[in-house]
C-alpha cells in the first residue's frame, strides 16, 4: 500500500510539474504585454464595425476623430507591448486591467469561430472580394493560364466582368471620369457602380477613372495559378492555408506558458479573419515575414522567405531595413548584406521573365500604387483632413512625412531596439500612418506577428516569466517583477 500510495503521489507532482511549466499562467511582464495587445485587438476590432451609425448619431466629423483616436491608441499600445522593455506603466500589470482584458478577447472569440466556419465555406463558394488586388490577382492567374502576360493583358473591367463581382469594390482615380472632383470627394458606390459600366472592356490604356492593371509583384498571383487551374471558383483557400500556417507557426514560436493566450487572440483578432474570409493578400505576405524574422538564425530559409515577401506586396519592402538592422546587429554586416542580396535574387529571379516579356508593363502596374494618382483614404493622419479637422494639404506633404517617419523609425531602432524582434517588426509599418492613403489593413496584420516574436524574444531575456517546477506555489517576486513595474503586480501560484 506504502508503494503504491507513493507512486500516486509522484505521478500526481509529476502531473503538476508539467501543468506548471507547460500551461501556467506567465509572469507579469509577459501578462502585460499580452493584456496591452488584448486591449489593441479589441480597439481594431471596433473599426471593423459598420461606421453609418455612428455618423448618424456622432456626425461625420466627430465620427472621423473617433476613428483616428482608435486607430493612434491601438499602436501605442502595440508598440508598447512589443517593445524590447518590459512595458512601462503600472496600469497593464494590475490584476483588475488583465481580467477586463481577458474578457473582451473571451467576448469576440465566438464571432471568431463562427468567422473561421465562414472561411471554410468560402473557399469553395463563389467569389465575393472585398479588394479589387484579389480580383485582379485571380483574374491574372486565368490569364496566365491562357498563355499571357498578365500584366500587359489584365485589366480591371474584364477581371470584375469574369469573375461577377461588384465594381464598387474597385480603386477609383483622380483623373478621367473622376478627374474634377476634389479630393475629399471619395466616389459612392452607386457612382462607382455607374461609371464604371461605362468603361470598356479588354482596353486597360482606355481606362483612366479606375486602377485597372495587376498591381503587386508576380508572387501574388502566381501562388494562385495551381488553385485556379484546379477549378476552384475562388482563391481562398489560399489565404486560409496562409492563416492556418501562420497561426500554428505563432504558436510554436512563443513560450509554452504563452500559447494557450496566443490561440486565444487568433481567434479574437477579426480583423485578419475577415482579410482571410475576402482573400486578402496581406496575410500572405505578412506568413512569409513572419518565417524570415521568426526563424532568423537559419540564413537560408530566412532569406528566401524575405524574399519570396519581396516579391508578393510592396508592403513588404519597408521591413527591409529593419530585418537588415537586426541581422547587422546579431551577425554583423556582411551577413546583413548577403541576406539582402540573396532576397533581392529570389524577387529578381520571380519578375525577371514578365520584365523580359513587357517591361514597360511591368513597371506600370508594380509602381502604380505610389504613382497613379488616388483618392485620399484611410484612418491615420489623413482622416484628420477628411473629417474637416484639419485642411488638406497636397499629397507630397504626406509623403514627406512618410519619408521622415521611415527615417526617423530606422533611427531610433538602430538606437533602442535593434536586437528585439517584435520592435522592428511593428515599427516597419508605421511610418504609413503618416501617408496619403492610410488604410487600417496597413497595421491590422502585424500585431500578433509581432506580438509572438516580442514573447519568442523575452523567452530567453525573461526566464524568471516562465515558473520553475522546482519553485514554491509563489514566485519569488524580486525576480520576476522587470524593472519600473509597480508594486501591485499580480502574484501567480
Amino acid at each position: 500500500m506504502d508503494e503504491m500510495a507513493t507512486g500516486i503521489r509522484q505521478r500526481r507532482e509529476a502531473l503538476i510539474r508539467v501543468v506548471r511549466t507547460r500551461y501556467a499562467i506567465p509572469g507579469p511582464s509577459t501578462a502585460a504585454r499580452l493584456t496591452l495587445i488584448a486591449l489593441a485587438l479589441f480597439l481594431q476590432n471596433l473599426l471593423e464595425l459598420p461606421r453609418e451609425l455612428f455618423t448618424r448619431v456622432l456626425g461625420a466629423t466627430a465620427t472621423g476623430v473617433m476613428v483616428f483616436v482608435i486607430l493612434a491608441a491601438s499602436l501605442v499600445l502595440l508598440m508598447a507591448g512589443v517593445g524590447a522593455a518590459p512595458p512601462p506603466w503600472h496600469w497593464p500589470y494590475r490584476r483588475a486591467t488583465q481580467i477586463l482584458a481577458l474578457c473582451l478577447t473571451l467576448l469576440v472569440v465566438p464571432l471568431g469561430i463562427a468567422q473561421t466556419a465562414k472561411i471554410v465555406g468560402a473557399s469553395f463558394s463563389a467569389p465575393e472580394y472585398a479588394n479589387d488586388g484579389t480580383t485582379l490577382d485571380h483574374y491574372a492567374a486565368q490569364q496566365l493560364l491562357e498563355g499571357h502576360n498578365p500584366y500587359a493583358s489584365s485589366d480591371i473591367v474584364s477581371a470584375v466582368r469574369f469573375l461577377h463581382q461588384d465594381p464598387a469594390h474597385t480603386t477609383p482615380l483622380r483623373q478621367g471620369e473622376f478627374g474634377s472632383r476634389a479630393p475629399t470627394q471619395y466616389p459612392s458606390p452607386d457612382e462607382l457602380r455607374t461609371v464604371f459600366a461605362q468603361q470598356p472592356v479588354g482596353r486597360p490604356d482606355s481606362v483612366h477613372a479606375f486602377e485597372s492593371r495587376v498591381s503587386y509583384p508576380a508572387l501574388s498571383f502566381l501562388v494562385l495559378v495551381p488553385f485556379v487551374w484546379a477549378g476552384l471558383p475562388s482563391v481562398v483557400l489560399f489565404f486560409a492555408l496562409c492563416l492556418l500556417a501562420l497561426s500554428i507557426l505563432m504558436v510554436r514560436l512563443v513560450p509554452t506558458d504563452c500559447r494557450i493566450w496566443v490561440g486565444l487572440l487568433i481567434l479574437a483578432d477579426t480583423p485578419l479573419l475577415n482579410a482571410t474570409l475576402v482573400g486578402d493578400l496581406d496575410v500572405f505576405y505578412v506568413l512569409l515575414l513572419f518565417v524570415a524574422w521568426g526563424w532568423w538564425q537559419r540564413g537560408g530559409v530566412s532569406t528566401i522567405a524575405l524574399g519570396l515577401a519581396l516579391a508578393a506586396k510592396q508592403l513588404a519592402w519597408f521591413f527591409v531595413p529593419f530585418y537588415v538592422l537586426f541581422i547587422w546587429r546579431r551577425r554583423g554586416p556582411r551577413e546583413a548584406l548577403t541576406r539582402l542580396a540573396g532576397a533581392g535574387v529570389v524577387f529578381a529571379g520571380i519578375n525577371t521573365p514578365f520584365v523580359i516579356n513587357n517591361p514597360g508593363a511591368w513597371l506600370r502596374g508594380v509602381l502604380a500604387p505610389q504613382i497613379d494618382p488616388m483618392f485620399p483614404l484611410g484612418n491615420g493622419l489623413i482622416r484628420l483632413s477628411l473629417a474637416g479637422v484639419l485642411p488638406l494639404a497636397p499629397s507630397s506633404v504626406y509623403l514627406a512625412l512618410e519619408v521622415l517617419a521611415i527615417l526617423a523609425c530606422i533611427f531610433l531602432y538602430w538606437r533602442e531596439g535593434r536586437t528585439s524582434r517584435g520592435t522592428g517588426f511593428a515599427l516597419a509599418v508605421l511610418p504609413l500612418w503618416f501617408a496619403w492613403r492610410s488604410l487600417t489593413t496597413y497595421f491590422y496584420f502585424v500585431t500578433l506577428p509581432a506580438l509572438a516574436l516580442a514573447l519568442a524574444d523575452g523567452r530567453a531575456a525573461n526566464v524568471s516569466d516562465v515558473p520553475d517546477p522546482g519553485d514554491s506555489h509563489v514566485l519569488d517576486r524580486s525576480r520576476m517583477e522587470p524593472a519600473g513595474a509597480p508594486s501591485e503586480v499580480v502574484h501567480h501560484e
